[in-house]
């Protein structure tokens, strides 16, 4: 029995070192392909140059967005009445840009100043009516008072 077993040991080590030296001489060969290895030239094409026109401009869809930009809003509501300025062109500091229409703010600015214009002519003629003790001091205050309002 044990010669059987140096026997199987003795085969399989025989086994190993056939195939060790089998892959070793593969390996050996492909090496020295290897460093003779030369690669296959570079493909190149050429073509004759020559002059094209190309259009200047590319249709395209898409979206712009302004680098720099600003928000106008206005304070109050109102009707447009003038656009002062031209799209894309730089204003500055101070410029008019749009006007509102402002026909009910002068009408009541001149209703106003009439109003102020009546109270005055009231407080004369108050202090004249004062001093002539026809009306009572209550009263001359009161017109006073509304002068002052106006």
């Amino acid at each position: 029995m044990k010669k059987r077993m140096v026997i199987m040991i003795a085969a399989v080590l025989a086994f190993i070192a056939i195939i060790g030296f089998y892959k070793y001489s593969k390996i050996r060969t492909a090496m020295a392909q290897g460093a003779n290895f030369q690669p296959p030239p570079e493909t190149v094409t050429s073509i004759v140059a020559k002059q094209e026109v190309w259009d200047t401009t590319l249709n395209a869809i898409g979206s712009v967005v302004a680098v720099q930009g600003v928000t106008v809003s206005a304070d109050l509501p109102g009707v447009v009445e003038q656009i002062a300025f031209d799209s894309g062109r730089h204003v500055r500091k101070g410029d008019l840009l749009v006007r509102l229409d402002a026909k009910q703010e002068r009408a009541q600015l001149a209703a106003a100043e009439a109003q102020r214009d009546l109270s005055r002519v009231e407080l004369e003629r108050a202090r004249g009516m004062l001093e002539g003790k026809i009306i009572a001091q209550a009263v001359y205050d009161s017109v006073a008072a509304q002068q002052k309002q106006a």
